[in-house]
């Protein structure tokens, strides 16, 4: 105990450097939690949705694997045909073509995510659980269903007109109670009218529903050698894709916080050098009282440590707060949390946080350890 009091006596004995170090460490440790708390946001948010998808099995365009609704249309109607025939001849329950469009800019106000689906196609066929508030479930020829959150946040009534472009326009048929899901930010139109705004044929996407008893994997091999060109990938294909990208973008985003880790430490390894610096006499007393070199060596180290550790945990209790009040506007614009700060999120921020005054706190206590005895009594 007596070492843990002389380390709390010598950072108090100098508040305005030990001060400024914290807050080094503190925002350091903040922002590597927030750019990483993004990955583990989006990687939560990305598997729910996914889990609440119907459709077992997405057929693509090859080379846009794990883009899903967003690839291109480049899906002909040939190719629909033919995988048509293929499910009916494996017995699937259902094959379902579809086009994604958005309109707007990066603002969710102002940011609409239309879905085509064809004539008789409810999306509750897509996202389990889907069900009307108002009006119709299906769309018609010449009218569109809403998802919950966009027709709050962009004050859709029934009725009310959708411009798709100069020549379409549709009118609102039904709204969606809120799932809570991705379908809670879409409006799904009929896919004729997503086709002629885009000026083509093709389609996005094939979302094929097994029938009880499946295998998807099995079924999606079938469906790629019945239809060279496509791409059929299931559920945990996605994950699985997504994983990696989100890896990946954990990896950039870690390089960028980077930067300030690499501040922070700096900074304990500056106060830290210059405490040595200034105790010099005091460590050369100590030692002729006893003090052995691995006493000093320890004393200097933990002083980093507690540094660390400290601006660690309060860096962590920032970003979560951080975390917390993005969250409270994504969920209240788009209905989903892209922000988390997970145990392991918050155990590797500690870790990094104690390893960075580790590594700050070494070469000044191993100096600190050197200084002969002589030469420390000797300076005024």
């Amino acid at each position: 105990m007596e070492i843990f009091h002389l380390v709390l006596r010598n950072l108090l004995a100098r508040p305005v450097r030990s001060l400024l170090t914290l807050l080094g460490v503190l925002i350091a440790t903040s922002s590597m939690v927030l750019f990483l708390s993004f990955g583990e946001g989006l990687r939560r948010s990305l598997f729910q949705e996914l889990s609440r998808v119907g459709p077992a099995i997405q057929v693509v365009p090859e080379g846009t694997e794990g883009l899903g609704f967003g690839a291109y249309p480049e899906i002909t109607p040939a190719q629909l045909q033919a995988l048509e025939e293929a499910g009916q001849a494996l017995g699937v329950r259902a094959l379902v073509p579809t086009l994604f469009l958005s309109r707007g800019g990066f603002d969710p106000q102002t940011s609409f995510f239309f879905q085509g689906l064809p004539p008789g196609v409810g999306p509750d066929l897509l996202y389990p659980g889907v069900r009307a508030k108002e009006g119709r479930l299906v769309p018609t020829a010449g009218g569109a269903v809403v998802g919950g959150k966009v027709a709050k946040r962009s004050q859709l009534a029934l009725e009310s007109p959708l411009r798709l472009s100069p020549q379409v326009t549709l009118k609102v048929e039904g709204l969606l109670e809120e799932s809570g899901g991705l379908a809670d930010n879409l409006i799904f139109v009929p896919l004729e009218a997503l086709q002629r705004v885009l000026g083509t044929q093709n389609f996005s996407a094939v979302l094929v529903a097994l029938s009880p008893g499946q295998k998807a994997e099995e079924v999606a091999r079938n469906l790629e050698k019945a239809v060279p060109g496509l791409k059929a990938q299931t559920t945990g294909d996605v994950m699985r894709f997504a994983e990696r990208a989100l890896r990946i973008s954990d990896l950039v985003r870690f390089g960028i916080s980077l930067v300030a880790l690499i501040v922070g430490g700096l900074l304990v390894a500056n106060t830290v050098m210059m405490s040595v610096y200034e105790r010099t006499r005091e460590f050369g007393v100590m030692r002729a009282l006893g003090a052995r070199r691995g006493f000093i060596f320890r004393l200097v180290v933990l002083e980093a440590l507690f540094l660390a550790l400290l601006g660690g945990t309060l860096g962590l209790a920032l970003g979560g707060m951080v975390s917390y009040a993005i969250n409270l506007y994504t969920f209240a614009q788009v209905g989903l949390a892209l922000s988390a700060v997970t145990p392991r999120l918050a155990l590797f921020s500690l870790l990094v946080a104690l390893s960075l005054g580790l590594f700050a706190g070494l070469l000044p206590a191993y100096n600190a350890s050197r200084i002969p005895v002589v030469e420390a009594l000797g300076r005024v």
